[in-house]
């Protein structure tokens, strides 16, 4: 091979040479370049997650004190904007006073219970009455709070809410034409059976948050009985509200006030037992006492005595004859709560389906001397379980040959009595708006019958 053709191959060999050199080089400062590009985003995101330090609303906007001691913010007097129970441009505050207003009388809370009853503590975390509050964190908030999942935008373009997570505080972040401000969530109301909804402290008192997460969807919301397109964070919580959701709380006054340190979250044993101190005390002295002292046995109590134990929360709208958590085990409900109040709150309503009074209109319950507990274990989760369930309708009813549809090839009747005889349905009473319209979400009717529509869905389901 001649001097010309070595010299033309050397050249081709370089030429390819410094191209995938320089095809390296090039995919190297890409990849550089796209690091960098990702780096950048994530620090925007963790930047526009960080709650922002307050600011005060634009001289354009309307800052009003209305009655109630709640700010109003808006772009016009007459129309629609934010109430707020502190100052715009400032955050709510958590009270430090600790102090009790009155004597806790008794209520111990369910860790005290463990020690003697680990097995029925375990199983009971399950339940919905465990869950009906809790604290906020990461193992109890439901919804996304990633940057594109965790957004609710109302039918009002210039209103919009951000659910964000800074280390371990979750909070609301609304957004109102060009001036936002942030809520921290830190009480769950809900056992997220249909959703939870938030509360937060504002110095010794207790508000709901605009925004609840419902299950349905796994999706943001306004909270049941809010305006879509407005930010309400005013709204009080009542003991009668608090009542049905935990098991304690020192009450102040001024309808929302309360120490901060006092609550026992969840609705836990002594709420269907009674306050446990004495009981507690008396059996860490007499270790091999084995019959209950001072402490209420529910299944040992009369039927509608026991029944009414149920009812201060599943016996539909009761006003509050005195202040909350006066009821004992044992107690008549009529002695400390008025009777619903007309014959439309007989009917399925709010937040328990009003399972006492629909159950009464029963024949089942007329003819017999069932009670909550003889389909109910309260100390096991069991949400779901048809076939369950159906077992203990089976307790009374000889055989599945007692339905009027029976027999039906390939069904056994006897594996699912509840959809068709305690159907799940919508009420009006439950009614969370959205910008996509009103959601209903379903509640298991406690009115034991023989459902006509019901019973016709089933059996058009057990034919496909």
């Amino acid at each position: 091979m001649n001097s010309k053709r070595w010299a033309a191959l050397s050249l081709v060999v370089i030429a390819v040479g410094w191209f995938a050199y320089d095809a390296i080089e090039r995919k190297r400062d890409d990849e550089h370049v796209r690091e960098l590009m990702s780096a950048q985003r994530q620090r925007r995101s963790v930047e526009q997650a960080k709650p922002s330090t307050p600011t005060k609303p634009p001289s354009d906007m309307v800052v009003s004190l209305i009655p109630g001691n709640v700010w109003f913010v808006g772009k016009y007097e007459d129309g629609g904007g934010i109430e707020i129970p502190f100052p715009p441009g400032e955050s709510p505050v958590k009270s430090s006073d600790e102090t009790p207003k009155h004597d806790n009388p008794g209520f111990v809370g369910p860790d005290q219970c463990r020690e003697c009853h680990q097995d029925k503590y375990e199983s009971f975390l399950q339940t919905a009455h465990f869950k009906t509050s809790r604290p906020v964190n990461e193992n109890t908030i439901d919804g996304k709070f990633e940057p594109g999942t965790n957004t609710f935008q109302t039918s009002d373009p210039n209103m919009s809410f951000e659910m964000i997570r800074e280390d371990d505080e979750f909070l609301q972040r609304v957004k109102f034409f060009d001036w936002s401000f942030e809520v921290p969530m830190e009480i769950i109301m809900g056992s997220s059976k249909m959703a939870q909804t938030y509360l937060y402290w504002h110095k010794d008192r207790l508000y709901q948050h605009n925004v609840t997460h419902i299950t349905d969807g796994d999706q943001w919301i306004n909270s049941p009985g809010y305006i879509d397109g407005d930010a309400a964070y005013a709204r009080p919580i009542p003991q009668r509200c608090l009542e049905c959701h935990l098991t304690y709380f020192d009450y102040r006054g001024n309808n929302n006030q309360y120490t901060p340190g006092s609550l026992i979250l969840g609705v836990t044993c002594e709420r269907c037992h009674g306050p446990g101190q004495e009981h507690v005390n008396h059996h860490r002295e007499h270790k091999g006492d084995r019959e209950a002292n001072a402490i209420i046995n529910p299944a040992a109590l009369d039927r509608q005595v026991q029944m009414d134990i149920c009812g201060q929360c599943h016996g539909g709208t009761r006003e509050m004859k005195g202040d909350a958590l006066s009821f004992r085990p044992g107690d008549r409900l009529a002695d400390h709560y008025d009777p619903p109040d007309d014959e439309a709150d007989v009917k399925n309503s709010v937040h328990t389906s009003n399972q006492l009074n629909r159950l009464a209109q029963s024949k089942c319950f007329q003819q017999s001397m069932m009670t909550c507990i003889d389909c109910h274990d309260p100390h096991h989760n069991e949400r779901g379980d048809r076939a369950l369930f159906s077992s203990r309708c089976m307790n009374c009813h000889e055989n599945e040959s007692d339905c009027g549809h029976f027999p039906q090839e390939g069904i056994t009747f006897a594996e699912n009595c509840i959809d068709c005889h305690m159907p799940q349905r919508p009420t009006e009473k439950l009614r969370l708006k959205s910008v996509d319209g009103d959601v209903f979400p379903p509640l298991r009717d406690h009115f034991i019958r023989a459902d006509q529509l019901a019973t016709e869905r089933f059996m058009q389901e057990q034919a496909k």
